[in-house]
């Protein structure tokens, strides 16, 4: 039996051709990965969806329904609509044949274990840790998956951009000789605004409606978004830092109901062959606002993308999602790469390994800006600090609470704890 007839052969639960499909986290994130993922050319079917609120998950469903050209691929009835911390459990157990995991990035490792013990081909929204436990929960996992030769695919689009890979290519091929300097901005003007807690809301229920507000949900905006550049850096010098220090702060997020990150890091990051790599990642208003990625080597420079696709400054989702950028839309090529490999017609992909060595090099980012002191590889993928609850329940007490007037405590350089 060939490597490929081995995913085929292990892929589709109910025997069929059609892989059936489970969403974890209908946010707009999970909502828009299902979507693109429902617009592949393979037949594929939506049969399962969970979430930890009920009414999410309704907005989910009637949202999707509204698109014509993926409603005769949905197919989940109120038995298979399931709300809860253990939502995602009941997911994995409905019979599907992949799971896409889109909750706040705390969650993942955790759901990705569960995925891939019960043999099921995995789509991980980025990033995928916000901690060093787990990420080595995640190495774990990544060796069940490709035991079993199981499809993992990670929501670093860039990796299944035309543009990128091309350019990527060229910097293999020596065109800007050998690297020295890896230049990386995810500067914005910032994310949906905190909120006070309504009386009648848990604490827990609270942070995880605005769950990009706190470290131990989504890692830092450093973590949560920056990690598609930091990603690229990797993806460049084909490895991971072994070092980092920075410096990052809170400014424009004070007061009650800005929950307990920083807005603003600058990070030098350093590579085993002395390669440094600057990571500017900003969320302030009124600020310039820039994405881009840029490496400069002995023989010149090159720029990869700008802007959120790398596309341009002036490219909106709705054009992505036009005629004229649908070979370049990364968001759908990277579930027709999915689709590809479940099936056995496209090249086998397990990129879970990358996936979590991105993460966890924006967590040491993070430990740097956080704490204010130099941090290794060794140390910050070796750290025991666990961002977690004792346990998981809307009535459980979150890792991190407030004061009276709604103040959490945030990050003091040369006190806090990073590792």
């Amino acid at each position: 039996m060939t490597p490929d007839s081995t995913i085929v052969g292990s892929a589709h639960v109910g025997g069929s051709d059609t892989i059936r499909l489970g969403l974890v986290g209908c946010g707009n994130r999970g909502s828009g990965a299902c979507l693109d993922a429902l617009t592949t050319r393979r037949p594929v079917q939506l049969v399962a969806m969970g979430d930890l609120v009920a009414s999410r998950l309704q907005i989910s469903l009637k949202n999707l329904l509204n698109h014509e050209e993926v409603r005769a691929r949905i197919d989940v009835p109120p038995e298979r609509r399931f709300v809860g911390f253990e939502a995602y459990q009941k997911v994995i157990d409905a019979g599907v044949d992949l799971v896409l995991f889109a909750t706040p990035p705390h969650f993942r490792p955790i759901h990705y274990a569960a995925a891939v013990k019960a043999g099921r081909h995995v789509f991980l929204e980025k990033p995928c840790c916000v901690d060093a436990p787990g990420y080595r929960q995640l190495l774990a996992a990544n060796e069940v998956a490709k035991a079993k030769r199981l499809s993992v695919v990670v929501g670093l689009q860039r990796r299944h951009q035309p543009l990128y890979l091309e350019k990527i290519k060229k910097i293999r091929d020596g065109a800007v000789g050998q690297i020295r300097l890896v230049r990386t901005y995810y500067n914005a003007s910032g994310t949906r605004p905190g909120a006070l807690r309504p009386a009648e809301m848990s604490e827990m229920e609270y942070q995880i409606r605005y769950w990009n507000l706190f470290c131990w949900l989504c890692g830092d905006h450093l973590v949560e978004q920056a990690c598609h550049e930091i990603d690229v850096a990797n993806w460049i010098m084909d490895s991971h830092p072994v070092r980092a220090n920075g410096m990052g702060a809170r400014q424009i997020r004070t007061g009650p109901g800005t929950g307990d990150i920083y807005d603003r890091h600058m990070i030098e990051f350093e590579y085993a062959d002395g390669t440094r790599h600057y990571c500017q990642a900003r969320q302030q208003p009124g600020t310039w606002e820039h994405v881009s990625e840029n490496v400069h080597g002995t023989l010149g420079e090159m720029t990869l993308g700008v802007g959120a696709w790398g596309l341009g400054a002036r490219i909106t989702p709705r054009m992505l999602r036009s005629k004229e950028f649908l070979e370049q839309n990364p968001y759908q090529r990277e579930h027709e790469d999915l689709m590809a490999s479940i099936r056995g017609d496209g090249p086998y992909r397990c990129e879970a390994d990358y996936g979590a060595s991105s993460a966890m090099t924006a967590v040491m980012g993070r430990m740097a800006t956080y704490s204010g002191k130099l941090v290794t590889w060794d140390e910050a993928t070796r750290s025991e600090l666990r961002l977690a609850p004792d346990r998981y329940a809307l009535d459980a007490q979150p890792p991190t609470v407030s004061d009276a007037q709604g103040n959490y405590p945030t990050p003091i350089p040369g006190v806090t704890r990073a590792w």
